[in-house]
């Protein structure tokens, strides 16, 4: 759970341009103890790095769920939009939106 994630290392909050959902995910994000100065809203124009984290809602249209994820590697042949396209992640867990 949200004890797998190391404190001092960044969390981009994706809401597939649902911004009213972003003051949401972070208060949940802080809720499970996890660094509110670590917490930011993803851009498209940069991706995290290796070992950061990402929270994304899922459905993309209809969030009910929040996924938390580990960057684990990079993909050059991504499918999507901007710079998190060749993002590979691994979950870590889900909570509700």
């Amino acid at each position: 759970m949200a004890s797998a994630i190391n404190n001092n290392k960044k969390i981009y909050v994706i809401v597939h341009g649902n911004r009213q959902n972003y003051d949401k995910v972070k208060n949940k994000l802080i809720e499970k103890q996890l660094n509110e100065d670590q917490i930011s809203m993803a851009s498209l124009e940069k991706a995290g790095e290796i070992g950061e984290y990402v929270a994304m809602t899922w459905p993309p249209m209809a969030a009910k769920e929040v996924i938390v994820s580990e960057i684990v590697g990079t993909n050059a042949e991504g499918k999507g939009m901007g710079a998190w396209a060749s993002i590979e992640q691994k979950e870590l867990f889900r909570f509700t939106l």
